[in-house]
């Protein structure tokens, strides 16, 4: 299995650094660079915002990891139909929509102890899914990327949101736990299931890395963090992930692929 993960990354590596570098890309950001006055050469100019653009979809990759480790778990199941799909169309009713905007506001105006919240999240997801199991009209759509959903041998499912650190902007974070929150309700009616217990949301952080408290979401429950989600539901272990990711940047292969692409925007650059 470890090395299947680690072929796997090298695969995704060498595949995200072509379809970052691709000529028609290259020869947009000569043109740019070269109408530039800099004191850094175009040739770093280029190579470094390719590397950025490369870091911005580093979250898309870790996706793609776990979806692999799912689907090498034999006791797992990825839910074909929209888990790793980009703006599903997302349906619930307004009652529901409404409860879940009044419970983001309430969270940050009372500043619930952990206790408190859990009992009034658990109270938010138990009414919105009566209201949308009993209400077949749906009045509001969101759209929404739907990182990993999965199911076990029990039937039941999971969905993950997947997010790479705990570094967000505290402007972004009520609507990122908002649209979590919602997100989860769509594909309840996706799934038709409207039970918890059937049906378990995780907000999880591949890194241990904890920025500050979340105040919308019960910590112990809804969001993991680093090794609790490789301990509950993957044979794999979370420390040879974590090897295996510190130590890629090293390997030969990788680095031939980076030192081939500079190499390609130099020869551009002096034709």
């Amino acid at each position: 299995m470890q090395d299947n993960i680690k072929e796997f990354i090298k695969k995704a590596i060498a595949n995200l650094i072509d379809n970052t570098s691709s000529e028609k890309k290259i020869n947009k950001l000569i043109k740019t660079h070269k109408a530039k006055i800099h004191f850094i050469p175009i040739r770093y100019r280029i190579f470094g915002g390719l590397l950025q653009s490369m870091n911005i979809q580093f979250g898309n990759f870790i996706e793609k990891l776990l979806h692999i480790i799912v689907e090498n778990e034999t006791q797992l199941n990825i839910e074909t139909r929209i888990s790793g799909e980009r703006k599903i169309k997302l349906s619930m009713t307004k009652d529901s929509d409404k409860l879940v905007d009044s419970f983001i506001t309430n969270c940050q105006n009372d500043n619930y102890d952990d206790k408190q919240l859990l009992i009034n999240f658990n109270n938010l997801i138990d009414k919105c899914l009566k209201q949308e199991r009993k209400n077949t009209t749906k009045d509001i759509t969101i759209k929404h990327d739907v990182d990993v959903l999965f199911y076990d041998e029990k039937n039941k499912y999971y969905y993950l949101e997947v997010k790479y650190n705990d570094d967000h902007d505290t402007g972004k974070y009520a609507d990122i736990n908002r649209k979590f929150i919602k997100s989860y309700i769509g594909i309840c009616n996706q799934l038709n299931i409207y039970d918890i217990n059937k049906f378990k949301p995780i907000l999880y952080y591949l890194t241990k890395k904890k920025m500050k408290g979340n105040i919308y979401l019960p910590e112990k429950e809804i969001i993991y963090r680093g090794d609790k989600l490789f301990n509950e539901f993957f044979k794999i272990q979370y420390s040879q992930l974590d090897n295996i990711m510190t130590n890629i940047g090293d390997d030969k292969e990788i680095v031939e692929l980076f030192d081939n692409l500079y190499d390609k925007i130099q020869n551009k650059i002096t034709l």
